[in-house]
């Protein structure tokens, strides 16, 4: 299974005001008229399916330390996590061919905290979004990057990024639950490590 290169694409603000976001601690969701007019039939209402979404595990938190090779608390620039992500899939199919896209709009939610190493009082924190297989084979990847600030003397701050657009291509058999999206921060080796080390602490 391959998909073309373009596929991820970053929304402006805007857009949030026009799209009904829905809130997912997990996995993503389609949703359904039934509620809203009791008189179309199961058949006209039967949502498609979305692709899940996860986050990945030990990519759900970032450590930045100070250059250098110190680990200790003084030596942390930044904390964060990822607490939580709003996902809406938008399907874009011809109903005869089956032939068209999905649309899945994607924004993280996460808490930064600023460490004592932390002086600039900003940081960049880097974070992935792929889209693979059922069997987890890669299909694509987009690295992106939330900006953080702290004004003032606020040592710990909650924000959503800008969504992320994902456009997946389908055609017949394919109809959309073949795929899985996961999303973490983009670790390096020693990041990666470290989470580990932590979690095997029970932190």
């Amino acid at each position: 299974m391959r998909l073309p290169h373009h596929l991820f694409g970053k929304a402006r603000r805007g857009l949030i005001a026009a799209l009904a976001l829905l809130a997912l601690p997990g996995l993503a969701a389609c949703g359904s008229m039934d509620q809203i007019n009791p008189f179309v039939s199961e058949e006209d209402t039967l949502p498609p399916p979305c692709p899940s979404v996860s986050i990945l595990a030990n990519a759900e938190r970032i450590t930045i330390f100070r250059p250098g090779d110190g680990q200790d608390l003084t030596d942390i620039d930044t904390e964060a996590q990822i607490d939580d992500f709003f996902a809406n899939c938008i399907h874009d199919v011809d109903k005869e061919t089956g032939i068209g896209q999905i649309d899945i709009e994607l924004s993280l939610g996460v808490i930064a905290s600023r460490g004592p190493a932390n002086t600039s009082k900003i940081a960049d924190l880097p974070y992935f979004v792929t889209i693979t297989t059922l069997e987890k084979e890669l299909l694509s990847k987009g690295v992106f990057v939330i900006p953080v600030g702290f004004e003032g003397n606020r040592y710990k701050v909650s924000l959503f990024d800008e969504p992320v657009i994902l456009t997946i291509p389908i055609a017949p058999p394919v109809i959309g639950y073949e795929f899985r999206i996961y999303v973490g921060f983009q670790l390096t080796p020693a990041q990666l490590e470290y989470n580990q080390k932590v979690s095997s602490l029970g932190g």
